[in-house]
């Protein structure tokens, strides 16, 4: 309690004044509860997507659904020669942020549709930021829809991935399907877990449609 608090209530001791600071008291912890609460469910996504992604199945092309999500947008055109050229997009959007939310797997790359059809798979056309439910976000977001995919994981960062994205659109040509949106690449495991590039881990999706 601040001292100017303190002093108020030894000038107005009572049963009254006594029953409201402890109902303020315990409001202010039943907050603090709940928003470490929000944090460790927070936490609790982090591991899990941790031990997801190092039990990944790589190289393998699968049909799967993209939940519904809500995405933070950085756009911006971009080419990823390394790790580092993704670090200024995303300090640009620190000041729109009410907290930090670049964790673990919740910052992705997208390339655009017509790109992808076009078989040009080296330039980025946006960058995002994958928020969960307990994410806090002053800025502009997105909430997308659930969707069918394709997907596929492999050993490597963002520079690895042009053979991914070739077997992703040979299995959507091969099965009857088109592109019905921008991919949603992410990498899993990077530097930010560890230093060792044999473990990275990254995952492409791409929404389809049935070929019309």
């Amino acid at each position: 309690m601040p001292l100017p608090e303190i002093a108020a209530f030894l000038e107005n001791r009572d049963i009254g004044v006594s029953e409201e600071k402890l109902r303020q008291q315990k409001k202010i912890v039943a907050e603090k509860a709940r928003e470490l609460k929000r944090i460790e469910r927070k936490i609790d996504n982090r591991l899990q997507q941790l031990s997801d992604a190092q039990h990944s199945v790589c190289d393998e092309v699968k049909r799967n659904r993209l939940k519904a999500c809500r995405l933070a947008w950085v756009r911006t055109s971009l080419k990823i020669r390394d790790f580092f050229d993704m670090e200024a997009p995303i300090r640009a959007q620190e000041g729109s942020r009410a907290e930090a939310v670049v964790f673990l797997g919740k910052v992705g790359v997208g390339i655009s549709a017509e790109d992808l059809r076009s078989g040009r798979f080296d330039e980025y056309d946006r960058i995002f930021l994958m928020l969960d439910e307990e994410d806090h976000f002053d800025g502009e977001t997105a909430i997308l829809p659930e969707a069918p995919c394709v997907s596929i994981r492999f050993r490597g960062g963002h520079t690895d991935a042009r053979s991914s994205y070739q077997k992703l659109m040979s299995y959507i040509q091969d099965h009857g399907l088109e592109v019905g949106g921008f991919s949603r690449e992410i990498t899993m495991i990077d530097y930010g877990i560890t230093n060792d590039t044999e473990k990275f881990v990254t995952e492409i999706s791409i929404p389809v449609l049935p070929r019309a």
